[in-house]
């Protein structure tokens, strides 16, 4: 049996599923066996269903043993995993002769995450491998009509809880695969279809792995596993009664100060951050930071408050000395003593006549605090419009701004030693 997926948001133009890990408040109670899933049409309307709950069953002997028989490429191998991000690739519907096929498709959907924010940044601290999944036939079930039937080593199949384009598998038989490559902080599972659809589980996401639209599906997904960020969309009529939500990009508070530091600041989604009626599925009594942001609508950046959380959570799994600010435009070397700053780049500023996102990361020594603030001239003096400051020697910084003079200023809070700074300019 198979297991139910966590939510999926819809690509523009093509209608897509999501599961909710609860209904919501103005919806009919399920039963123990029904589970409620959302529906996204192609005009944006989101139609709540309840359909009946799957499940996974063990995986058999001979499953177990093909998963221990998998061979492991890598797409890239930048580092040791004890300092690297390590995001493992499956696929599903791949004949041993489609192996080159699987990698083509794995490499697009990697190059595709790869190129949004922050995985851009890190892409040179990302290690990603491909578990070579061999299936006895080619495709996936209900692909491209219901009741195609195909013997897959994942058992992914459209149509999932009677909804066309949630891409399901086996959970349990996809973890076991991912777990051959040598560490596995996220796992993408890709199905040999053309057809729109995936799906997000609570351990990895599902896409179609010949549809240039469905990478959206995953970079989303990622969101939710990696980041740890609730969907910022919502349903119509409900009303959000719980507690104060873990997630850092919703609240229950009209005042939004679990984001006070951001507000105003404008945001890669578009507008400024602020206090939005709405989200975590819910359409009243919850707040989120952006109008529109990723974890909204497929195909948008995140807000800043999911950037940051994103870039926290990739950043701690990378360690040693120098790989935390790779894949800046700019990067920069230097030492501070204990409660000493310094301006960057290289004691002076920068100028961009260009509006856009500024990024920035810092990189000191262990037992240091160091911070990291972006100032802005203003006409007659420099002011702050961006800081980070955290209790530790490393430290990110985003902010979206428009053209002028920018300067860096690194402090010293309390130790010394060497840094690494890293910049983009817009």
């Amino acid at each position: 049996m198979r297991r139910r997926p966590l939510p999926l948001l819809a690509a523009a133009l093509l209608a897509a599923a999501l599961t909710l890990t609860s209904a919501p408040a103005a919806a009919v109670p399920a039963q123990s066996d029904r589970q409620w899933r959302e529906v996204f049409s192609a005009d944006g309307t989101i139609t709540p269903m309840l359909l009946p709950t799957e499940r996974t069953g063990a995986m058999s002997a001979d499953s177990r043993a093909a998963a221990a028989a998998a061979s492991v490429v890598a797409i890239q191998d930048t580092g040791p995993s004890s300092e690297r991000f390590d995001l493992v690739i499956v696929g599903d519907g791949y004949t041993s002769s489609q192996m080159g096929l699987l990698r083509q498709h794995a490499q697009a959907k990697w190059d595709e995450i790869a190129a949004t924010a922050p995985w851009s940044t890190y892409r040179g601290s990302v290690n990603v491998w491909l578990v070579e999944v061999v299936s006895a036939e080619s495709g996936v079930d209900n692909d491209p009509t219901q009741g195609i039937s195909r013997n897959t080593a994942l058992d992914m199949y459209f149509w999932c809880g009677n909804i066309e384009r949630l891409l399901c598998l086996n959970e349990t038989k996809a973890k076991q695969y991912a777990a051959q490559a040598p560490a596995v902080d996220a796992i993408v599972a890709v199905g040999n279809t053309s057809k729109y659809g995936g799906a997000g589980y609570p351990s990895l996401a599902t896409v179609a792995g010949a549809n240039a639209q469905a990478g959206q599906i995953a970079i989303h997904e990622l969101g939710h596993s990696v980041g740890g960020l609730a969907d910022e969309y919502w349903t119509a009529g409900t009303t959000y009664t719980g507690a104060e939500p873990t997630e850092p990009n919703v609240t229950k508070s009209s005042s939004c100060g679990k984001w006070s530091a951001y507000a105003g600041r404008a945001t890669p989604d578009g507008g400024v951050i602020g206090c939005f009626q709405g989200g975590h599925q819910y359409a009243n009594g919850i707040y989120r930071p952006s109008q529109d942001s990723l974890m909204r609508t497929l195909g948008k950046p995140f807000n800043l408050i999911g950037l940051d959380a994103m870039d926290r959570a990739i950043r701690s799994k990378i360690g040693g000395s120098g790989t935390v600010c790779t894949g800046y435009q700019n990067t920069r070397t230097g030492s501070l003593a204990a409660g000493g700053s310094v301006f960057q780049p290289d004691g002076t500023y920068y100028y961009t006549a260009n509006s856009g996102t500024h990024r920035a990361c810092l990189d000191g020594p262990t037992g240091a605090d160091f911070n990291l603030q972006l100032q802005k001239w203003n006409g007659s003096a420099w002011a702050a419009v961006a800081t980070a400051a955290t209790s530790g020697p490393d430290e990110v910084l985003t902010y979206s701004g428009t053209a002028g003079y920018y300067t860096y200023l690194l402090q010293s809070v309390t130790g010394s030693g060497s840094y690494t700074f890293g910049y983009s300019v817009p």
